[in-house]
């Protein structure tokens, strides 16, 4: 008696509501509101600012950002995991969650989410640890675009598979996005693009993309090693955690000194009012070198040049490496301290006060005014 062959089972293809739910990057939306909500806890604890709704040095210093000083000056290691959720303004944030979004959207329904968010937690490591190295020791570094700079390079590196369903979209998104922040930039809020971050994060997602590449096969619909992927995104992960937690032992410390500084809301807005808030805000900010320079200015606009000279030198003392003495503010107290010291009849000791700014080719025009109430420069 013959035995008829079994016929093969017919693969019935995924309903309609299967591969909508399939294709979205779940990953990527849960991340992207931690994100926002993280944001929204950095400015519930702040304690200065830079701006509205951007936490100021202090705060950030307090909650997580990195720094070669504080990483290895300090031994604070943990920074290298926590500086990757942080972020300093809601543009920052935005700005971020726009590009991580739309690469999810292409990168995670093709990879799957444990390799895509290997990608995510190693490209942001990589990135904090080229920032730690090569910027400058001081430089406060936070931000999620290491990370997202891993992803993007992954996406390019993989639309070379044959499995990409939308390879010219993936190298067009990708290099719109790679490009730009590549290149060295300063926003208008003074704020440096932190290039090494951005370098280490693509580094790493073209090297995680190419031995994708290597390993996974082109009939195959998904990549091998999925479940070692998510064990690695499951470790980085929970050194995220245990990283946040241990910054709440040093948060206090680092947090307090913010109080210092004159906050956004209290900062005058034009020279009139620095003049007659000086007195409150250098009684209750002393240690602002703003403060104090508004102060001088008070005096100075009394003609008081005795009086104000003591307090734009205290504004230069405390300035020096002080995070909210800005390069304009800075250039107008040298200024200011040179016109005071002129009206004493100290001429000599007044040109070598001006002298930096007089060579300085892009000096703003506040401080060029008030250098050329007295000439100091001809």
């Amino acid at each position: 008696m013959e035995e008829t062959p079994a016929r093969p089972q017919a693969v019935t293809p995924p309903g309609f509501l299967a591969r909508i739910v399939s294709n979205i990057p779940w990953f990527t939306l849960v991340l992207s509101c931690l994100l926002v909500s993280r944001f929204q806890a950095e400015l519930a604890r702040a304690t200065d600012w830079t701006g509205p709704m951007a936490p100021g040095h202090f705060s950030l210093l307090a909650m997580g950002a990195s720094s070669r000083a504080q990483v290895q000056g300090h031994g604070e290691w943990w920074r290298l995991f926590t500086q990757t959720a942080l972020h300093g303004s809601v543009a920052h944030l935005v700005g971020n969650l726009v590009t991580f979004i739309v690469v999810g959207f292409l990168l995670e329904p093709m990879i799957g989410i444990g390799w895509f968010a290997a990608i995510y937690f190693t490209g942001g490591f990589a990135g904090a640890l080229l920032s730690t190295l090569f910027n400058p020791a001081d430089m406060l570094s936070v931000g999620a675009s290491g990370a997202i700079m891993a992803t993007l390079a992954a996406l390019f590196t993989l639309s070379f598979h044959a499995g990409a369903k939308s390879p010219v979209r993936m190298r067009r998104v990708a290099a719109f996005a790679l490009f730009p922040a590549l290149m060295p930039s300063v926003s208008r809020g003074g704020a440096v693009t932190d290039i090494n971050a951005h370098l280490g994060g693509c580094l790493a997602g073209v090297l995680i993309g190419f031995v994708m590449l290597v390993l996974w096969n082109d009939e195959d619909e998904t990549p091998p090693g999925r479940n070692a992927a998510a064990t690695l995104a499951g470790a980085w992960a929970a050194m995220t955690i245990w990283a946040f937690l241990v910054s709440t032992v040093t948060y206090a410390h680092y947090a307090r000194d913010g109080l210092a500084y004159i906050p956004p809301r209290e900062m005058p807005t034009d020279t009139e009012s620095m003049k007659n808030t000086s007195f409150a805000l250098v009684t209750k900010y002393p240690r602002d070198p703003r403060a104090h320079m508004f102060r001088g200015l008070y005096f100075l606009d009394k003609n008081d040049v005795s009086d104000a000279e003591p307090y734009f030198r205290d504004a230069q003392r405390l300035g020096e490496g002080s995070p909210v003495m800005s390069t304009a503010f800075s250039n107008w107290t040298r200024a200011l301290l040179a016109v005071s010291v002129r009206y004493q009849g100290r001429t000599q000791e007044a040109m070598a006060i001006a002298a930096p700014l007089c060579a300085n080719t892009s000096l703003d025009e506040r401080s060029q005014k008030t250098l050329s109430i007295t000439s100091l420069c001809n």
